[in-house]
């Protein structure tokens, strides 16, 4: 079974059997545990995932299902375990198979997550609960860099409570670390990874040790694991419906993260401790080789060879993040002090080459060089204080404050160099209270206060102000294996870094305007809406339906203002707060062993997302989509356990069409489905060597771009090939 936690327990298991159930060897215990399993799992009814053990880093031939949470804000949690079987690399990887999310990335990349499909920006990451500097201007975080190895699990929080931070409109996603509250012994992990488009091979391996004590646990762990994405592209360019020229690209990314996390809890005499830290670094580089053609793809020689062009990006990236909370009694209740900091660093050098042709031979080369430099802070403090109330409700209240500080060049709208500084502070009160046996209900209310200061050479600009975000959700009982939830809550989206900028940048959106920040922009809120229901399938499995509806104001668009712009023809744009707009939508998923149907070892999970958005386009006046959300995204998967020898697994991930819409231009984006597999073979019963192969389709990215009332004026195809690992896992 692998490495098990400490003090594992048959999961419903009668707390009077479980000091017999301890001494029993352990192939005893397992067997005992499968056949007391249906019975005590009718006796505990629902388990919370987010207070489940770690009971396997190492997963041997064992199908994993989610499993249903005890928070009352309707949330998914997954853990490692549910994905290890098809060795993600980094938890975007892990999250391409869960409800409702998309990337809209190139083939392969899976960086800025889309919740519902709405821009990532409308997505909030945690790590450990709390909020991470990224490197986007629109406060995106990219979760492909964080390696898999790192996670313990991952929540899906569809609606937050009071005590969470509510930036996250469509949704918020919290990564938890690893620690060794629930693990003991070494781990390793030792792979390669061939990439048949350009026939390489990349390395990956890591180690970790847990151990635990009367009063102490900790866990630490390393990971270096090299990534490739080799990808062809191909441009084709059209004049009136006919093909006027096309380019081929080849693009390579290629690189190294490195990574170390760590936890330590302690027991003290008043209360109880715990740390946690980890450390992310990447050295990447991005070769981009583009050769220009006039004309058709027909017989092509150097006569029509018109450009080369030639980008060589090398990136440097760090991330690390410490945390800690100290619990303790005090009174009848429990008070709770934590604090945080986080940074991320970007050094990025990009060096470009242009060399013109004519007839063939060669106009000269133009070079160009440019630097990205960015530091991003965030501390964090909270006290809280949690009174227990009457028939198991409680009371809790609290104080959180966080400064974010960010310097450097901002990337994003604009190309300048700004200090940003905001300050938060939020006061809240949440109240749970058990209506019946059956029914529990949670509300409160977060006052949050902040204040924005912007500063450069060009001058300064400050901006405050106050939201006050209500929440309530329930969670009903309607049986043992039936459960209905409902939430209403008020979040909210920040405006973008550089959006905020008093400054003027020529050139923007065209060649004849100029676009200058606006340091008064307000946050975008939100009402949102959600009402799902969940049923248990035979103990193990489980199928939900979620209905979600998001009502959001202010939203935040570059806008034409009328003024004429003296240093051109065009004119001044400047980002506004336009109007409403609003995103709804439906998410099935289903996670279940076949054994109702006679197949004992074989797994089943799916999800669907149907979803939908509209507002108001500042150009055309038309209503339209929110950017790149697409009609749907699914998942089908069905892993296959083989007795005495291993398993086996395949995945088939498909999202539909999406418009992103830019000045005077829009963009329709289209995807292959992606294909996936594993074969596993179980060496002992600690250890497994896994093949795995993605992208087996070869999936193609397509981009068709327009004029508004224009035909196509450009189509941009991209693809890659397929890859394949071999890992092996082990625990001692």
């Amino acid at each position: 079974m692998g490495i098990i936690t400490r003090q594992q327990r048959c999961a419903g298991l009668p707390a009077a059997l479980q000091p017999a159930w301890a001494a029993l060897p352990l192939a005893v215990a397992s067997v005992t545990c499968l056949l007391l399993a249906p019975e005590a799992a009718a006796q505990q009814g629902s388990r919370s995932a987010s207070d489940l053990p770690i009971e396997e880093i190492v997963v041997t031939g064992n199908n994993v299902y989610r499993d249903r949470t005890e928070d009352i804000n309707p949330t998914l949690a997954y853990g490692l375990d549910f994905f290890q079987r098809f060795e993600p690399s980094t938890v975007g990887e892990m999250l391409k198979r869960t409800p409702g999310v998309v990337f809209t990335s190139d083939v392969l990349e899976y960086d800025a997550v889309q919740l519902r499909g709405l821009d990532a920006a409308y997505t909030e990451v945690l790590i450990n609960g709390r909020p991470v500097p990224g490197q986007g201007a629109d406060r995106t975080f990219f979760v492909d860099r964080i390696p898999s190895e790192l996670v313990e699990r991952v929540e899906i929080i569809r609606s937050p409570s009071a005590d969470m931070s509510s930036q996250g409109v469509a949704g918020s996603l919290n990564i938890i670390l690893k620690d060794g509250a629930q693990l003991e012994g070494l781990t390793t992990r030792l792979g390669t990874t061939y990439y048949d488009q350009d026939d390489r091979f990349r390395n990956t391996g890591s180690v970790a040790y847990a151990d635990a004590g009367d009063s102490y646990d900790f866990w630490v762990g390393a990971n270096v694991q090299e990534r490739r994405n080799p990808k062809q592209k191909l441009e084709a360019y059209f004049d009136d419906e006919a093909l006027e020229g096309f380019a081929y690209e080849d693009d390579t990314r290629d690189g190294t993260d490195s990574s170390v996390n760590g936890s330590l809890g302690l027991q003290l005499p008043a209360g109880n401790l715990r740390l946690n830290g980890y450390y992310v670094y990447t050295d990447r580089s991005e070769e981009e080789y583009v050769r220009e053609y006039e004309g058709g793809v027909v017989d092509v020689d150097a006569a029509d060879l018109i450009a080369i062009a030639t980008q060589k990006e090398a990136i440097d990236q760090t991330s690390w993040g410490l945390d800690g909370i100290y619990t303790l009694p005090l009174g009848e209740g429990e008070l709770a002090l934590s604090a945080a900091m986080s940074h991320f660093d970007e050094d990025t050098k990009n060096f470009e080459t242009e060399e013109a042709f004519e007839g063939g031979i060669s106009q000269g080369i133009e070079e160009g060089e440019e630097a990205l430099d960015i530091k991003d802070n965030n501390y964090a403090a909270e006290a809280s204080y949690t009174y227990p109330l009457w028939d198991g409700g409680e009371l809790k209240t609290g104080l959180s404050y966080s400064l974010n500080e960010r310097e450097g060049l901002q990337a994003g709208f604009f190309d300048v160099d700004a200090d940003i500084e905001e300050t938060r502070w939020a006061p809240y009160a949440k109240l749970t209270v058990d209506i019946t046996a059956a029914l529990t209900v949670e509300g409160g209310v977060r006052y949050d206060i902040y204040e924005r200061d912007v500063d450069n050479e060009d001058g300064a600009a400050s901006q405050d102000g106050e939201e006050v975000l209500p929440s309530l959700s329930l969670r009903w009982e309607l049986t043992e294996a039936t459960r209905v939830t409902a939430s209403v809550a008020r979040t909210l989206r920040r405006p973008e870094f550089d959006l905020v900028t008093p400054f003027e940048e020529d050139e923007t959106p065209d060649d004849d305007d100029a676009t200058i920040g606006n340091p008064a922009l307000d946050s975008e809120l939100a009402w949102g809406y959600d009402l799902g229901l969940e049923h248990r399938i035979a103990n193990r499995g489980i199928v939900g339906i979620n209905v979600f509806y998001r009502d959001i104001e202010d939203v935040i668009e570059i806008t034409d203002t009328g003024l004429p712009y003296d240093g051109g023809d065009g004119s001044i744009f400047t980002p506004q707060n336009i109007g409403d707009g609003t995103a709804s939508g439906v998410e099935l998923d289903i996670s279940t062993p076949l054994d109702f149907i006679g197949l004992d070892n074989t797994g089943f999970y799916a999800n669907y997302a149907w979803l939908d958005s509209e507002i108001e386009d500042p150009f055309t006046g038309e209503d339209r989509a929110f950017r790149n959300q697409p009609d749907y995204v699914y998942n089908i998967s069905l892993t296959q356990d083989i007795p005495g020898f291993g398993g086996a697994g395949i995945s088939y991930q498909q999202r539909g069409d999406s418009l992103a819409t830019e000045f005077e231009e829009y963009v329709v984006t289209e995807y292959d489905g992606n294909l996936e597999l594993f074969v596993e073979w179980n060496i002992t019963d600690n250890s497994v060597l896994r093949l795995t192969g993605t992208n087996l389709l070869d999936q193609e990215k397509i981009e068709y771009i327009r004029d508004y009332g224009e035909p196509i004026s450009e189509i941009q195809y991209e693809e890659s090939t397929p890859t394949y690992s071999l890992v092996w896992r082990a625990a001692f």
